[in-house]
């Protein structure tokens, strides 16, 4: 009797500790995900606006920053996508 208390006491511990650390896993994928949108300038033409998703602020400008290397981006606001 004490052998199959132990074993389902096992089991039960397996069982939690692999729902807990599934769990876990998930919270880290989600990563919330802005969009930043930009005033652009570029030298000898008019400005125009581009988003861009990003997580962070740094993120975003890093990518506008990339993607227009020789303009001028200004943030102009930053909302939920």
């Amino acid at each position: 009797m004490k052998k199959i208390t132990l074993s389902l006491v096992g089991i039960s511990l397996l069982f939690l500790a692999t729902s807990l650390s599934l769990d876990l896993s998930k919270d880290e994928s989600k990563i919330a995900v802005h969009c930043f949108e930009f005033r652009v300038t570029c030298a000898g033409k008019s400005g125009f606006y581009d988003t861009v998703q990003a997580s962070s602020w740094g993120e975003a400008t890093k990518v506008i920053n990339a993607k227009y290397p020789n303009c001028k981006a200004t943030q102009v606001k930053q909302k939920d996508c």
